[in-house]
């Protein structure tokens, strides 16, 4: 018996779009398993489109499944623009459907063209390059604490220095090398940035076991780069939920106080994120929002 392989694709077609309305309500969890399963389903229809001639259903979820990979891979912040921009595209996939069913040759709805272009764009818009989202090059912030009543401090620093040199590429420290080595500054804590194939777990080994070392903080660094708050705020939330420490490092001439920059720091310190910038002036400014010197 011959199989209408168009059947069963609108059979299937449909237990699948049932799916995913079902998924949909739950994106704004910002669950993995979530985005993996809509990812799947995108797929098994752009596939299954595919094999019975339907090029715009087949397009169309590719676009889906492009952008929900880059969710998947943590590329692409997941926020209210993306989840709506998401919801859009369940209907335009049901309607292609519906299309089809009633032998409408070539249909498609009129917002297919806005949201396929948005689904391309979607990327671009809410990206944030947070070290080219590559573990390879993770930037690392890590905040040494040193006994105030040690005599060594300055000596015991370079040396630390020295050893996070040695396992990664150090970018940034308070104090630097020079500093230290000119006898100007006998620190209390040590700030540096180190970038490379780290793990937090690796820093924490390699520098707990100092002599004179009180404590150690390793955060993941965020990158602040521009006045976009929310999204940055939504970029931090997928961190923590993933089991990150999270610093921000503000960009020279990002931060302007103004209300939604104040509403930004205010929850960051809620949430208990470090605030952090190589710009001298913004350094001061945040370490005075802490109402703590981080160094």
């Amino acid at each position: 018996m011959a199989i209408d392989l168009m059947r069963e694709f609108l059979n299937e077609a449909h237990e699948q779009l049932d799916m995913l309305e079902q998924l949909f309500l739950k994106l704004e969890e910002k669950d993995d398993r979530t985005i993996d399963a809509i990812f799947r389903i995108a797929h098994t229809l752009k596939g299954s489109a595919a094999c019975v001639g339907l090029k715009e259903v087949a397009d169309f979820a590719h676009k889906m499944e492009t952008l929900l990979d880059s969710l998947r891979k943590g590329e692409v912040v997941i926020s209210e623009s993306v989840c709506n921009l998401l919801l859009q595209s369940g209907d335009v996939l049901r309607a292609l459907i519906h299309g089809v069913e009633e032998g409408l040759e070539n249909y498609v709805p009129p917002e297919y063209t806005t949201i396929i272009n948005k689904l391309e764009h979607a990327s671009d818009e809410n990206i944030i390059p947070v070290q080219d989202n590559n573990n390879a090059c993770m930037k690392l912030f890590v905040r040494i604490g040193l006994d105030l009543a040690s005599e060594m401090r300055a000596a015991r620093a370079f040396v630390i220095l020295k050893r996070l040199e040695d396992i990664g590429r150090l970018k940034i420290s308070r104090p630097s090398e020079n500093d230290l080595l000119n006898g100007q500054v006998v620190p209390n804590a040590i700030i540096a940035v180190v970038e490379g194939d780290i793990e937090e777990e690796d820093l924490y080994e390699c520098i707990a076991g100092y002599p004179d070392v009180t404590d150690v903080d390793v955060r993941y660094m965020v990158e602040v780069r521009e006045p976009d708050w929310m999204r940055y705020k939504e970029y931090g939330c997928i961190l923590e939920s993933k089991g990150k420490r999270i610093v921000l490092d503000f960009m020279s001439g990002t931060l302007k106080l103004d209300g939604g920059a104040l509403g930004f720091l205010g929850e960051a310190l809620r949430r208990g994120w470090l605030l952090y910038s190589n710009d001298d002036l913004t350094f001061r400014v945040l370490s005075r929002l802490t109402l703590k010197q981080v160094a």
